[in-house]
């Protein structure tokens, strides 16, 4: 290397890599926030130093000052090999090698060669004769040490493109090339017969493909996530096993599945670890047998665990193993089976009423109707019978609340309208009206939503007083829309009777609740119950009217049955069914 010499040429390759480097920092600066880029950045500056010091020892053959620009330019080449490990091994997923102890003592040697540089005791590190300099032990020990850290650096690289796809292929494989590109340009120059400084044109070729990688490839805002850190986050077991049936990986989760087993399981063939278990081995061999997906749900000592095998094939579709995921689903199976007992017991309820009370209420009927032929006091009897009567409707609605509120699994498309209609049909109407403003076919199971709306319909009948003028109540089915993509959001039933105080909105589903002296509180519980088995949320509000207005929201159209003109609220002017009963 010779100080005080360079042509025009050779420092505008100077400025070019300086700025360059600087430009680079800059974009790099704007993401110090994002994982890798605080390294990279480090190491870009470090670039920056290398070859600007360079580029001043071009005007200076000797002094003090060249002496101080000689060491701060090792100083910048210690430390640019140092951050590009840091960076790879952070980008690769290795973070966990960056430590402050590790870093520390990757900063030693950079250290120690500036310091060489300025103190050069038996002119170890190099000889100036005449401008010249020549190179001592010292210089080929740091040298070698650097490209040590440098085939690290590049190996890591390489082999991270080695095993990644999409769009990390196109990052990695911009950085392995711009490393590549720093490294020959240098080594060209170190250990080769040219005698002028290639390392900025390799820099140069470096900040061009990293700015690739940062503005193509996205890698300061898609950063790899390391395979190892994603397992470890998963709250599921994941086994790894190989064609041979060994046990190649584990996360944590399924180590702790495996503590009972003495000694490390990696390695370990599937039998050996399950040789306590031979059901489980059998199950290992169902599993694996058609070499396809599946999943089972497995009992182990009381525990219960839902297993999914997926086959694992190499870049040349050739089966290499298996992956394993076990989720514990023992409080899942425990909810399950209390539910059960709880459905189990309200069914018995529901026949222990349907049957015990009936049968007792059936022979009081019967001698209702003997005292009636008997006795001419028709009064007394009249009172027998409407408390019969009470009986029957508080037996009725006591089995709706006992068995509607089973979950609906299995839904049909159903035509509100039509329901609608059925529903009206079955209640006592009187002088009151209905129109129907529900072109829209959902997904419910159709008689449960016949008794949800004329239970409705009843509720209005029975506590929505008459309008001033006399005229019959109107009760209002609609649909409830989404403005964002004229879809159907739910449906609603309004009338225009007395409404309900804001005060009492909040028990009405309650079961029992009721300001009527002669009814069960049971009618609006039933509705509540029957939206909740199909998942819909139900509330109570006032109409237009100033009457009452239950909405239910949640509800699924079903598959290309939605009106396209449907909207927000219904148009009385538009598509209204009415129908009324004298």
């Amino acid at each position: 290397m010779a100080l005080g010499t360079g042509g025009d040429a050779i420092q505008a390759v100077y400025v070019i890599a300086v700025l360059n480097s600087v430009v680079l920092a800059g974009v790099l600066w704007r993401h110090r926030d994002r994982p890798g880029a605080a390294p990279l950045l480090a190491n870009v500056l470090a670039a920056a130093v290398w070859t600007g010091t360079g580029l001043a020892l071009m005007r200076l053959e000797s002094g003090p000052l060249a002496r101080a620009l000689f060491a701060l330019m090792f100083l910048g080449i210690g430390f640019a090999t140092m951050t590009l490990l840091v960076f790879t091994l952070e980008y690769t997923g290795r973070e966990r090698f960056t430590r402050p102890t590790i870093l520390a003592a990757l900063s030693i040697e950079p250290l120690l060669a500036a310091l060489f540089v300025v103190v050069n005791p038996d002119a170890l590190f190099y000889t100036l004769h005449e401008g010249v300099v020549e190179w001592g032990p010292a210089f080929w020990i740091h040298t070698a040490y650097s490209y040590t850290v440098l085939a690290v650096a590049t190996g890591l690289i390489g082999e991270f493109l080695y095993r990644s796809r999409s769009l990390y292929r196109g990052q990695s494989a911009a950085l392995l090339a711009g490393t590549v590109a720093a490294w020959v340009a240098n080594g060209v120059y170190t250990l080769g017969p040219i005698e002028v400084d290639t390392t900025p044109i390799g820099f140069i070729a470096t900040g061009a493909l990293y700015a690739i990688a940062i503005v193509r490839y996205r890698l300061t805002d898609v950063v790899p996530i390391a395979r190892d850190r994603v397992l470890d986050s998963v709250t599921d077991g994941v086994f790894v096993v190989d064609d041979d049936n060994r046990l190649i990986d584990a996360n944590p989760v399924a180590r702790s599945l495996l503590a009972d087993v003495d000694g490390s399981p990696i390695g370990a063939t599937v039998d050996s670890l399950l040789a306590d278990w031979p059901a489980l081995c059998e199950e290992f061999r169902t599993l694996t047998a058609a070499g396809e997906p599946a999943e089972r749900e497995l009992e182990v000592d009381g525990e219960h665990y839902l297993v999914k095998t997926t086959p694992i094939e190499d870049g040349r579709d050739r089966h290499v193993g298996w992956l394993f995921v076990v989720r514990d689903i023992t409080e899942r199976k425990r909810r399950e089976a209390e539910l059960q007992r709880q459905n189990d017991r309200l069914e018995r309820f529901a026949d222990l009423v349907s049957h015990d009370l009936r049968n007792p209420l059936n022979v009081a009927d019967g001698y209702l109707d003997l005292a009636r032929e008997a006795d001419d006091n028709a009064a007394y009897l009249d009172e027998i019978e409407r408390s019969h009567e009470r009986m029957e409707t508080i037996i009725e609605d006591v089995l709706a609340l006992a068995r509607e509120g089973a979950d609906v699994t299995e839904p049909e498309p159903v035509a509100l309208a039509d329901i609608a209609e059925r529903a009206w049909n079955g209640v006592e109407t009187g002088a009151a009206s209905i129109a129907i403003d529900a072109d829209v076919t959902i997904l419910a199971d159709p008689e449960r939503t016949t008794r949800l709306l004329e239970n409705l319909f009843r509720n209005s009948l029975e506590h929505g007083a008459q309008r001033a003028d006399g005229a019959g109540l109107e009760i209002t089915v609609g649909t409830l829309g989404d403005a964002r993509d004229g879809s159907v959001a739910g449906f609603y039933v309004a009338d225009d009777g007395s409404g309900i105080p804001s005060s009492r909105r909040d028990r009405v589903f309650e079961g029992g609740y009721t300001t009527d002296e002669d009814g069960t509180g049971f009618g609006l519980a039933i509705v509540a119950e029957i939206a909740t088995a199909h998942d819909w949320t139900g509330t109570v509000t006032e109409s237009d009217t100033g009457g009452a207005r239950f909405e239910f929201r949640g509800v699924e159209p079903a598959a290309g049955a939605i009106s396209s003109d449907a909207d927000s609220e219904s148009d009385a002017s538009a598509g209204v069914t009415e129908s009324s009963q004298p």
